[in-house]
C-alpha cells in the first residue's frame, strides 16, 4: 500500500500545480479569487471541471487508506488501474487528457509530476 500512498501524494501535488495554473489563467481574465471562490470554480466553472478526475481519484484513495475495515487489495488494484488509465494515451477521460496534455507540453512542474506518477504506476504490476 506504500506505493498507493506515493501515487496519491504525487497526484495531489500535480492537482495543486494544475489548480494554480487554472487559477492564474482565470485571474488574468477575471481578477483575483479567494480560496473559497476557487473551490466553487472547481465545482462549477467549465475551465476547472476537467480537474475533477484527479480530485475524485485522490479522494477515493484517501477513503480507502482511511478505512477502518482495512484496505482491500481488490479496491487498491482498481484505483491503480484507474490512475493508469487516467495517465495513459487511451481515449478514456478524453476531456481531461486533452487539457492535461496542453499543460504537460508547456509547464515543467506538470512534467515533473507526470514523470514521477508514471514511474510509480509502472512499478505496480499490471
Amino acid at each position: 500500500m506504500e506505493n498507493l500512498k506515493e501515487v496519491r501524494n504525487e497526484m495531489l501535488g500535480l492537482h495543486k500545480t494544475l489548480m494554480g495554473i487554472e487559477r492564474g489563467n482565470h485571474e488574468a481574465q477575471h481578477g483575483k479569487v479567494t480560496n473559497v471562490q476557487l473551490l466553487n470554480l472547481l465545482f462549477e466553472h467549465e475551465n476547472f471541471i476537467w480537474l475533477r478526475e484527479i480530485s475524485v481519484l485522490v479522494t477515493d484513495v484517501d477513503e480507502l487508506l482511511a478505512s477502518k475495515q482495512g484496505i482491500e487489495q481488490a479496491e487498491a488494484d482498481r484505483l491503480f488501474a484507474r490512475a493508469k488509465v487516467l495517465f495513459d494515451e487511451g481515449e478514456e477521460f478524453y476531456d481531461f487528457k486533452q487539457k492535461y496534455q496542453a499543460n504537460l507540453d508547456t509547464e515543467s512542474e506538470v512534467a515533473f509530476h507526470h514523470v514521477k506518477i508514471k514511474k510509480l504506476l509502472a512499478k505496480e504490476k499490471a
